[in-house]
């Protein structure tokens, strides 16, 4: 793979399609199509793609006000986790919410999800709390870790 494959940029509808086949493989709880369009729609939203020739490896939605955002959700292919796609990509993520004034982001994440609290850590994310309880699970309920990055 060459460097020169791979590309960021914001989703626009046209990429709904392989938007919503990634969402539903990435997550046991996938938004639907409806809801994609409506994070679309809104101009606080950022809608953020990774491609290599076109093809959608990764996604991330954050919501911004002012000069901060919320990381909604993030996600990269299964297929190429652990290939490096991921840090490249949150840095152009970062990249591009610095070009629009952003300079914090928070993020909520499942106490049980060492792969992504991993990956926050060594990108700088400190935790600043935690919601007990936030979380469905088939035993019950699961907390969820608050982290934060300043950049």
């Amino acid at each position: 793979m060459q460097q020169t494959d791979i590309s960021f940029r914001l989703l626009t509808e046209a990429d709904l399609a392989d938007w919503l086949a990634l969402e539903q493989q990435a997550f046991p709880d996938p938004w639907t199509e409806k809801q994609l369009l409506s994070l679309l729609a809104r101009p606080r939203n950022v809608c953020f793609g990774c491609f290599e020739l076109n093809q959608l490896l990764g996604f991330a939605v954050c919501s911004t006000v002012l000069d901060e955002t919320e990381l909604l959700q993030i996600a990269v292919a299964e297929s190429r986790r652990g290939s490096g796609l991921s840090q490249r990509f949150f840095a152009a993520l970062i990249q591009e919410l610095s070009g629009r004034g952003v300079a914090r982001m928070l993020l909520e994440v499942r106490v049980s999800n060492n792969a992504a609290i991993g990956f926050y850590r060594s990108r700088g994310f400190s935790k600043d709390g935690c919601r007990k309880d936030y979380y469905p699970t088939a035993e019950g309920r699961e907390d969820a870790l608050l982290m934060s990055l300043s950049f």
